[in-house]
C-alpha cells in the first residue's frame, strides 16, 4: 500500500498564471517514481506534457509531436517557449512504452496565458 496516492501535478504553474516565454515547468510525482522510458522497473514511469490536447486514447502509446512532450529520459522539468495566448498544459505518466498507466495518472488541465 502506497502512503501517499498516485498523483502526477505541476510544481511550479497553477491554472491561470500569466508567463513570459520561455518558461519552466517543474513535472511532480508522488505514489510512483521516475524511470527512463524502456526501462523494466515497477511502479515508475516517465512524464509526458501535452499541450492544447483536447483528447488523448489512454490504450495507446502517446504520440510524439509538437502538442504531445515526451520526457523519455527520465526529466522532472523543461524549460517551454509558447506563442502569445492562451495554452491548456497537462501532465500525463506513461509506462516503458510510453503507454499511460491503467488507470491513466494524469494532472488536473491547467491552462495559462503567455504575454510575450
Amino acid at each position: 500500500m502506497n502512503l501517499y496516492s498516485d498523483k502526477v501535478y505541476f510544481i511550479n504553474l497553477q491554472n491561470g498564471d500569466v508567463l513570459k516565454s520561455p518558461f519552466l515547468i517543474q513535472f511532480g510525482l508522488s505514489g510512483k517514481g521516475v524511470a527512463p522510458a524502456g526501462v523494466e522497473i515497477a511502479n515508475t514511469g516517465h512524464h509526458h506534457l501535452l499541450i492544447n490536447v483536447d483528447e488523448l486514447d489512454f490504450t495507446e502509446p502517446i504520440p510524439s509531436s509538437k502538442q504531445h512532450l515526451h520526457f523519455g529520459m527520465g526529466q522532472t522539468e523543461t524549460s517551454l517557449n509558447l506563442p502569445i495566448g492562451k495554452h491548456k498544459l497537462q501532465l500525463v505518466l506513461g509506462d516503458k512504452y510510453h503507454i499511460p498507466h491503467s488507470p491513466p495518472l494524469v494532472s488536473e488541465i491547467i491552462e495559462i496565458t503567455v504575454i510575450e
